[in-house]
């Protein structure tokens, strides 16, 4: 079974995996929270743009469902606020076969052969689905929506259309903020994907298969799931894992609790074919945060490196290092003068707590890693020869942690 992004139509999808396949057999750690959560900031720009915007505002309150269970309110302020991006990819028209070719030969037989391009160009669009997160016209997407793109255009849930810049992009985290000129816009408020469990109910909003503003349900049924495969560069491999359903399209959508706050952004499906079979996931809204204001503060992502080598602790590598620690992060080396090894920390030392919350999978390490901060300073947790230690890291410029 393989992984698709969530996108859309082909051309801007190619509806090829996301360049890994995802393994659906390991569960440890299933309940345990997002390790990302130790360090939250005090203040998130867009946090504070959503704080200033509704204090000017007379609004409905954010209503929990009582009594029959319905989602109409959450429903209602998550459509407002999801947007349909399109996205223009400027292609060179190939050289066209006169008819009469296909005469003596068919299709499949000239096909191949066409190479030659003319001085032409045509445009080849695709849509998926962006969030707004502010009223004066911020959107976060995913960046595989929007990568090569010649041109965005925004349709509003009221059809309005505007013209997209791109304000910046993070590959690691498929994460792209878009800026259009308009203002006193529907938004979507921040939930805390922290607090949501296995179990609790989510609602899905995008525009899957060209159906605009369409609306799915079903509950968080994993987290911290990593659908990444190992890569020398780092990538976010920590996402909530939901059976809403999830389409070609829905890529860069919104993923909402029952009162209607953002907790994910959709960018995955797992699937053998690219379209629905049950599984899909999204980004966290805590590494969206994050992600966000460094992209409009900075233009690009700024995460700490922790300098090192890094490989998931199972039964056999405890059986070989003669350790009953089987959930861990074990270091395989570390980098010279990096930030592990200024802490004291050495090969084959087992992370196991940072501050005082369990690191028990590359997962939870992930969105650490996606929601840190070069300098921020950690307590970490671990263990050597059998014994409890702690140290002090200050994280260094980067996101300098592989895995073997």
């Amino acid at each position: 079974m393989n992984t698709y992004l969530a996108n859309t139509n082909p051309p801007l999808i190619w509806l090829w995996p996301f360049l890994f396949s995802i393994l659906l057999l390991d569960c440890r750690g299933q309940g345990q929270e997002l390790a990302g959560r130790i360090t939250r900031r005090e203040s998130s720009s867009f946090a504070l743009k959503q704080k200033t915007a509704r204090a000017g505002q007379t609004v409905k309150p954010i209503q929990v469902p009582e009594g029959p269970m319905n989602f109409r309110d959450a429903a209602r302020r998550s459509t407002l606020a999801t947007v349909k991006i399109k996205s223009v990819f400027l292609q060179q028209a190939p050289l066209r076969v006169p008819d009469f070719y296909y005469e003596f030969f068919n299709k499949e037989y000239v096909s191949p052969y066409v190479l030659p391009t003319s001085d032409s160009y045509e445009d080849r669009t695709g849509s998926a689905s962006g969030v707004l997160i502010s009223d004066d016209g911020y959107i976060i997407t995913n960046y595989h929506v929007i990568n090569g793109a010649d041109k965005i255009d925004i349709i509003l849930s009221d059809r309005r259309s505007y013209a997209a810049r791109v304000v910046g992009t993070d590959k690691s985290t498929d994460l792209a903020l878009l800026k259009i000129n308009a203002n006193s816009l529907p938004f979507l408020d921040f939930g805390n994907s922290d607090s949501v469990a296995i179990g609790d109910i989510a609602l899905i909003v995008g525009n899957p298969l060209s159906f605009t503003s369409t609306v799915t349900q079903g509950i968080i049924s994993f987290k911290s799931r990593n659908i990444a495969q190992s890569t020398d560069r780092w990538t976010l491999q920590s996402y909530l894992q939901t059976d809403g359903v999830v389409n070609i399209g829905n890529s860069g959508g919104a993923l909402v609790d029952v009162s209607g706050r953002l907790i994910g952004i959709v960018a995955a499906i797992a699937s053998p074919n690219g379209v629905y079979a049950g599984y899909s996931f999204a980004i966290p809204v805590e590494v969206v945060k994050k992600t966000a204001d460094d992209l409009l503060n900075y233009g690009q992502a700024r995460r700490g490196s922790f300098g090192m080598k890094i490989s998931e602790m199972d039964a056999e590598k405890a059986s070989t290092l003669n350790t009953p620690i089987v959930a861990g992060i074990l270091i395989d080396s570390v980098e010279t003068d990096g930030a592990a090894q200024m802490a004291g920390l050495t090969s084959n030392d087992i992370i196991t707590r940072i501050e005082e919350h369990p690191i028990e999978s590359r997962a939870q390490l992930s969105e650490f890693v996606a929601r840190s901060s070069p300098g921020q300073r950690v307590r970490i947790g671990f263990v050597r020869n059998g014994k409890q230690h702690k140290t002090y890291l200050t994280l260094q410029d980067g996101s300098i942690i592989t895995e073997r």
